[in-house]
């Protein structure tokens, strides 16, 4: 597995067992607030499961079309702009138009997902004769 993949899949467990405890204290309260459920959300959907997503899918994808990753460099920016964003987005989630720059980062970071897994998927060009 790439080093990448397994950024990926770390990042996702280190998430997934943060917002378990988010989740315990929650239902240990009677009421929460706002941004508690907020955070939990976002960390179990943006960072457990998306970033176990993206960690399988850089190490399967490219295999299953036969072909490398076309980027690598375009997937360890999305690593970090991924987790940087994600972190931004719980963290500054009161303050709207920081949170709302973090989850536009957010927003880019798939996008670099997508254009890496979608041209890995693509056919190989035909060599000319």
């Amino acid at each position: 597995m790439s080093p990448l993949s397994k950024n990926f899949v770390r990042a996702s467990l280190a998430y997934f067992f943060i917002a378990a405890i988010l989740g315990v204290i929650m239902i240990s309260m009677r009421s929460y607030p706002a941004q508690l459920l907020f955070t939990h959300v976002h960390l179990h959907l943006l960072g457990w499961m998306s970033m176990m997503i993206y960690g399988v899918g850089y190490h399967i994808l490219p295999r299953f079309s036969g072909k490398p990753l076309p980027y690598p460099r375009l997937g360890t920016l999305h690593f970090y702009l991924a987790n940087i964003s994600l972190v931004g987005l719980v963290c500054f989630r009161p303050i709207h138009p920081v949170a709302e720059i973090f989850a536009g980062l957010q927003v880019i970071s798939i996008g670099l997902f997508i254009t890496n897994i979608w041209m890995s998927l693509m056919p190989p060009k035909p060599e000319p004769e």
